[in-house]
């Protein structure tokens, strides 16, 4: 049956996505091509979360249908993925050389693919999806001390868990080189040769929702540390955290989560030049080794899997930090009365090219 199933499943879910969102078709048709046969014991890994506490939770429980999973859109990318063999374009911007990309099914070549990338670097820009941490940690191999069921739930649990995650639970599988704690906003300038390349991780944003994310969360990265004041408007803070991916991909600034009131490379006076974003695109092609995009959460969820290996989880698309005035379908920029983040608006569109 799936044979037949799975042919029309992914013609009417193409369907959909044409008539929903033309301007994805390309994006899909690039990122992902299905090799069949498709086993028919395909498998949904998914589940609801019955105590989103960190800590506590059932991240791990797998259904078995479509009807049963509870993860939105993810559903029809886990669907994709289950067991069918991706197969990722090759780009002239892929610079690392890896074992050879096939299926996530192929265990050996992703955990080959893994064990290279290991310690990763994840580079964690501001409101740039830290909820990606939930499906790091659950790779295969990463995290093998990981108390059962444990997810990032809370806007806390970062600080909480810093060295429980990078010391007990998953030693040895994410760097902490030139930061304060694995998954803090430090810049990597200065260990980008050393621990970054080659192991690097990233979510990017589109810059304008990115800084209207950040406006929304007590302006957040706003260098107060600085000013001795808040911004006075959309458009000052605007101004000032311009760049914010360009400079810490460029910069060495160490910077905890709670940065407004300490030097961070995401926010200052000083904006980013023409020399740090033609380093930033550099950096980005050849040393990353995951380039996601929080516009394409789903698909990036995908491209994970697909590269390392591991089902789709439930956690994967848990939201962690969602502020108190966060938009599920994005912010309206003409709040910014025209202003565009010219630097980081070009390190965003070659992670889409890479993308």
């Amino acid at each position: 049956k799936a044979f037949l199933i799975v042919p029309i499943h992914v013609f009417l879910m193409l369907l959909h996505m044409d008539k929903a969102s033309p301007g994805r078709r390309w994006s899909w048709a690039q990122t992902l091509l299905l090799a069949l046969p498709i086993s028919p014991s395909f498998s949904f890994a998914t589940s609801t979360l019955k105590d989103k506490r960190a800590g506590t939770g059932s991240a791990l429980t797998v259904c078995i249908g479509p009807a049963e999973c509870s993860s939105g859109l993810g559903d029809e990318v886990a669907y994709l993925q289950s067991d069918a063999k991706l197969y990722l374009q090759s780009s002239s911007h892929g610079q690392i050389s890896w074992p050879s990309m096939a299926s996530h099914g192929s265990s050996g070549q992703s955990v080959a693919r893994l064990q290279a990338a290991r310690p990763i670097a994840f580079t964690h820009v501001p409101k740039c999806g830290f909820s990606l941490a939930n499906a790091l940690i659950y790779l295969p191999g990463m995290c093998p001390d990981l108390p059962p069921g444990f997810v990032y739930a809370d806007i806390h649990d970062d600080h909480k868990y810093r060295e429980k995650v990078s010391e007990e639970w998953c030693s040895g599988s994410f760097s902490t080189e030139g930061r304060i704690y694995w998954s803090d906003h430090s810049g990597i300038g200065g260990v980008y040769d050393s621990s970054v390349k080659g192991h690097g991780v990233i979510m990017l944003r589109q810059p304008e929702q990115r800084i209207m994310s950040a406006w929304y969360y007590d302006q957040h990265a706003w260098p107060f540390w600085y000013y001795q004041r808040w911004a006075v408007d959309l458009l000052e803070f605007a101004q000032v955290l311009s760049g914010c991916a360009v400079r810490m991909l460029t910069q060495a600034v160490q910077a905890e989560n709670t940065l407004n009131y300490s030097p961070s490379p995401c926010g200052g006076p000083k904006p980013a030049s023409a020399a740090e974003v033609t380093l930033a695109k550099q950096r980005l092609r050849e040393g990353f080794v995951f380039v996601g995009l929080t516009d394409e959460w789903d698909l990036s969820i995908c491209l994970l899997h697909a590269a390392f290996g591991g089902n789709c989880l439930a956690s994967d698309w848990l939201n962690v930090k969602m502020g108190t005035n966060s938009s599920e379908d994005g912010y309206n920029t003409s709040e910014l009365m025209g202003f565009t983040d010219a630097a980081d608006g070009a390190l965003f569109a070659e992670a889409s090219v890479i993308f």
